[in-house]
């Protein structure tokens, strides 16, 4: 089993209305907090690809503007061996709705299979 990794996502999420540019999207200029060294395993791809993979997808999935207004939440989740998240447990939270929204960015996602077989990350969320 891989070693646990925290990857931080800051969301800059612009005012309603208004158009976002790259600079904007949620992810352009962050990076994960934590990447492993770089070690192959059987999926074929180094714990550090693998990290800067799953941080694209939870980007590409995180909405560029939150009903839910500014708030943050937390959470932890695994993946297993096909890639596929299949626990999602929200650590904190600044509401139930921002909870939500966590929970539809990670339930959902497809990452690369992990190297070691499964991966164990936590990821908070920032919505400003």
């Amino acid at each position: 089993m891989m070693k646990r990794a925290t990857l931080v996502l800051l969301l800059a999420l612009p005012a309603a209305g208004a158009l976002a540019t790259e600079a904007d999207k949620p992810g352009a200029s962050a990076a994960p907090a934590a990447a492993a060294p770089a070690t192959t395993a059987s999926s074929g791809l180094s714990q550090s690809k693998f990290l800067g993979l799953l941080y694209s997808e939870i980007a590409k999935r995180t909405p560029m503007t939150s009903p839910a207004g500014p708030g943050s939440a937390t959470a932890s989740f695994h993946i297993d061996a096909a890639g596929k998240i299949d626990k999602v447990t929200i650590a904190q939270s600044s509401s139930p709705k921002h909870a939500d929204i966590v929970r539809k960015i990670l339930s959902g996602l497809i990452a690369p299979p992990p190297p070691g077989g499964s991966f164990e990350g936590s990821q908070r969320f920032n919505f400003h």
